[in-house]
């Protein structure tokens, strides 16, 4: 029989507003075409958009390939998977 769950890990994230403060926080750069940033860090980057980050601890994913300290997803996607604790 199918059945419905909810996630219950507890985790911490921050939505990506795309502010000058957010990008120098994570080392971020507006590749100038709206919507598409480049996370630099060590000489490697990463295409990312705007969404949720998911930071967590530990062992950190980024489109679910294990680069750095962060992981995004769309505002659905992550309302759909993840329910606000407080």
């Amino acid at each position: 029989m199918l059945h419905t769950y909810r996630k219950t890990a507890l985790i911490e994230a921050e939505q990506f507003d795309g502010s000058d403060e957010m990008m120098k926080k994570y080392c971020i750069t507006d590749d100038g075409f709206g919507e598409t940033f480049t996370f630099r860090k060590d000489n490697n980057c990463l295409p990312l958009k705007r969404g949720w980050w998911i930071v967590n601890l530990g062992k950190i994913t980024v489109f679910d390939y294990t680069f750095t300290d962060w992981k995004t997803m769309s505002d659905e996607k992550f309302r759909k998977t993840y329910e606000r604790c407080d």
